[in-house]
């Protein structure tokens, strides 16, 4: 098998592991079938199958212990919500998971600085989303009914479930080596079938080929992509070549660069979103017109996020269920409750995202770009954007295309150039390729922000709260 893989790696010019990787991601598909084809009446058998499938694959790919990370944290998080008091569990249990995958990042800096060799931490970042929020979801299912969201009561649970169980929904292994990540709810309704008791599915999984084969499509169309990046490596960007080459072919190439290195992504996300459908845990009810949607485990809307108006578009459509992760588990749960988010619960999140990405400094470039880039463009946009609309908000056509135009091609040259510090990893590597292009991306907003809050202070607005709030409804 080793000597397979080796020979195919000689051909195709692709990693050993990667290749690896997505052999087991393929074969995910297979197995979902047969999954969906394992008895109602007997659940313990498709948790049984998901946690032998998923260590499996990760054995098969990283080695034989590889999956003893994923073992102890999962089960380390159990024992604590089991045995510590209410209240103090899921703080604890969260503190847990997110300090395990610290220490994983921390040990992969140590064992391969720079590398992109696939190891554990992979699926260990995806399981930390799960773990800490199994962990709130344990302890929304204890609170007062009434202290609770709406969102916040559809996931909770007020009881552990069995170990089997639990550990069926840490390894379910269509969402298991890519994501994305799923709440224990789902996966609770998707095994005892209460997701498809509606009217359209009267108790059945319904027919998922159409939208899963349109997924498997999708991933397969950014296929020539991913291996395009690998003829523009982002390390390009630092050579001497790129120094010598002309201002309109570096700016070119700072797009085009990191732009191919988000293929794979867009790959695997794609892939993995086409197994979950394909098992029937990607169902998500009915649209408007009665038909059933299958987008419970997308994690990407590629024209949204390449096509974006502002960096907060990016961060919407990007990477979903990490967002919504950051936003129910630690963003609005760093704001005391009845209170307005502050910047601490900004800046906290922002963190958290960080350190669960790992430690490089590139990394956390990257963050702090995107948040000036993110103040820089709100405040240009109220100093622009009344030229091209009229004073009740209508469009100003043609004149409102060219504005659009200009700020989807502002956001992406400008992401990509954030972007590529998180691609090269170190500040070194940073500094060399932001001084070679002056500093242009950083230059640029600072100055903005510096004109936009003294030059152009919008006016001090009068009015009462309510007069305010309509407004600015559409800003």
């Amino acid at each position: 098998m080793e000597d397979f893989f080796q020979n195919l790696h000689e051909k195709v010019g692709f990693p050993v592991d990667q290749l690896k990787y997505l052999t087991c991601m393929l074969a995910c598909y297979p197995a979902a079938l047969i999954f969906r084809q394992l008895p109602k009446s007997i659940p313990s058998l498709k948790h049984i199958f998901s946690i032998v499938l998923s260590i499996g694959f990760i054995t098969f790919c990283l080695g034989p212990y590889a999956w003893i990370h994923s073992f102890v944290s999962s089960l380390v998080t159990y024992f604590l919500l089991a045995v510590l008091p209410h209240g103090v569990a899921h703080k604890v249990a969260f503190s847990w998971a997110l300090g395990y995958m610290f220490i994983s990042h921390l040990y992969r800096q140590y064992t391969d600085y720079m590398g992109w060799t696939l190891d554990f931490t992979t699926m260990q970042m995806v399981l930390t989303i799960k773990l800490t929020s199994f962990a709130f979801n344990y302890y929304d299912g204890n609170c007062p009914v009434e202290k609770l969201s709406e969102e916040q009561k559809k996931r909770s649970i007020k009881t552990l479930p069995p170990l089997l169980e639990y550990f069926g929904f840490v390894y379910f292994f269509c969402s298991f080596m890519a994501g994305p990540a799923i709440e224990i709810t789902e996966y609770q309704n998707f095994i005892n079938y209460s997701m498809f008791a509606d009217k359209n599915c009267q108790g059945r999984i319904p027919s998922a080929w159409g939208p899963a084969f349109w997924a498997f499509l999708n991933a397969i169309a950014y296929l020539p992509l991913m291996i395009l990046s690998g003829k523009f490596p982002i390390v390009y960007l630092l050579s001497d070549a790129f120094r010598a080459a002309p201002f309109w072919e570096q700016a070119a190439r700072l797009y085009l660069h990191p732009t191919l290195c988000r293929m794979k992504y867009y790959f695997g996300w794609n892939l993995a979103e086409g197994a979950c459908i394909l098992s029937g845990i990607g169902y998500n009810g009915v649209d408007k017109n009665g038909k059933s949607r299958w987008d419970r485990c997308r994690n990407v809307f590629v024209t949204r996020v390449e096509c974006a108006p502002n960096i907060r578009s990016v961060t919407t459509f990007w990477n979903l269920k990490t967002g919504d992760w950051l936003k129910n588990y630690v963003y609005l749960r760093i704001t005391p409750e009845g209170a307005k988010p502050t910047f601490f619960s900004t800046f906290a999140t922002y963190a958290v995202s960080a350190f669960w990405h790992g430690f490089y400094p590139g990394y956390y470039s990257f963050f702090l770009l995107a948040a000036v880039y993110t103040e820089a463009a709100k405040d240009l946009r109220r100093v622009l954007r009344p030229f091209f609309v009229t004073a009740d908000d209508k469009p100003k056509y043609p004149i409102k295309h060219f504005y659009d135009a200009a700020t989807i091609a502002t956001t992406s040259w400008f992401l990509n150039y954030a972007g590529a510090s998180f691609l090269l990893l170190s500040f070194e590597r940073a500094w060399t390729l932001y001084g070679s292009l002056m500093f242009f991306g950083h230059v640029i907003p600072i100055a903005v922000l510096l004109v936009t809050r003294t030059v152009l202070k919008p006016p001090r607005r009068t009015g009462t709260r309510v007069e305010l709030k309509q407004n600015t409804k559409t800003e």
